[in-house]
């Protein structure tokens, strides 16, 4: 009797607890962003609506009476972050509308509307896998993924049995240190092996969601073709560039060892004048001065056949050496 008793009162104590806990609505929010805690109840014009956060102290977030907002025991956490939907009130729309959730936020809500309506809803907050980073160097395999709460869990898996040693590291960030940035590397003790025909997999899971990276066979020879193709047109542009380099070299070299006309001295000819008012570019020294050579020769010949013509003036002929008188008889 006192046995039946005993489990009687287990029994309606955990059916309790089981009312209790399935009586909560959940919800799970997202790091940051905006968020809606459902509440409904009879519409009605003249509605009384009061929203709190159930933790070690009453939390007071807002009420709305008299078809207003009323503000003046909103905890400060929830200032100008949390709001109805007023329009929505009259026909028993009561929810509750959180804008950049916070991890903060967590916990056990009421919702009060008036007689034993009220709602309560159990808020998680969490900051899913939004993306996994998979690469190989060598024998080692990495897998990454930054920004994650609550803390991830990292598994490897691969196309056929291999056996591998992993190590796993786990670090937080964000603002406040909530968020976690988890990183693995695989690393393979036959660095003979060829391990490019196997596929590896690497999967990040939160409670929220999960998220997995591939790297097979297809990708490295995805990358490697890649890397060739950057590597050709490289080569090409390279290539490409030599000759024109060389032209613009030889091109300066060239007018580095030209001499400009215009420092020759000016040499005249008759009616000829050889002189360049232009600068203009000889290539070859050798070849100056056999010009010169030639304008002078021509110079020369003139003056020769003006003294020798007839009519003559013979000014200026005694500078030239006279030829010793010959001996007269006596």
């Amino acid at each position: 009797m006192e046995l039946s008793r005993i489990i009687g009162i287990k029994c309606v104590v955990l059916a309790f607890l089981w009312t209790l806990t399935n009586g909560d609505t959940e919800v799970s929010c997202v790091f940051q962003e905006s968020c809606i805690l459902p509440c409904s109840f009879l519409g009605s014009t003249d509605a009384v609506i009061s929203w709190s956060l159930l933790k070690a102290r009453h939390v007071s977030i807002l009420s709305y009476n008299s078809k207003q907002h009323q503000l003046t025991q909103q905890d400060e956490h929830f200032r100008g972050r949390a709001s109805l939907f007023k329009d929505q009130i009259s026909n028993g729309n009561a929810s509750l509308q959180l804008t950049s959730v916070e991890f903060q936020d967590e916990g056990r809500y009421k919702c009060a509307t008036g007689g034993n309506n009220d709602s309560f809803i159990s808020l998680k907050v969490d900051a899913p896998v939004r993306e996994v980073n998979i690469e190989k160097a060598e024998n080692r395999i990495t897998c990454s993924s930054e920004g994650i709460y609550p803390e991830p869990l990292l598994t490897w898996s691969t196309s056929r049995q291999t056996v591998f040693r992993s190590t796993t590291i786990v670090q937080q960030s964000g603002p406040n240190g909530e968020l976690y940035n988890i990183k693995s590397s695989v690393i393979f003790p036959d660095t003979k092996h060829d391990f490019t025909d196997m596929t590896y997999t690497c999967t990040v899971s939160t409670r929220s969601n999960n998220k997995t990276a591939i790297l097979s066979n297809r990708n490295l020879k995805e990358g490697i073709a890649k890397a060739m193709v950057a590597g050709v047109i490289m080569i090409a542009v390279i290539l490409g560039l030599i000759p024109i380099c060389c032209n613009k070299f030889n091109s300066k070299m060239h007018q580095s060892c030209s001499v400009p006309m215009s420092v020759l001295p000016t040499v005249e000819t008759g009616s000829m004048e050889l002189q360049s008012h232009q600068a203009q570019q000889v290539p070859d020294a050798a070849e100056i001065s056999s010009q010169l050579d030639l304008v002078l020769t021509e110079k020369t010949s003139e003056e020769l056949k003006t003294l020798s013509a007839p009519g003559h003036d013979h000014e200026g002929d005694d500078l030239l050496p006279k030829a010793a008188a010959e001996p007269t008889e006596m």
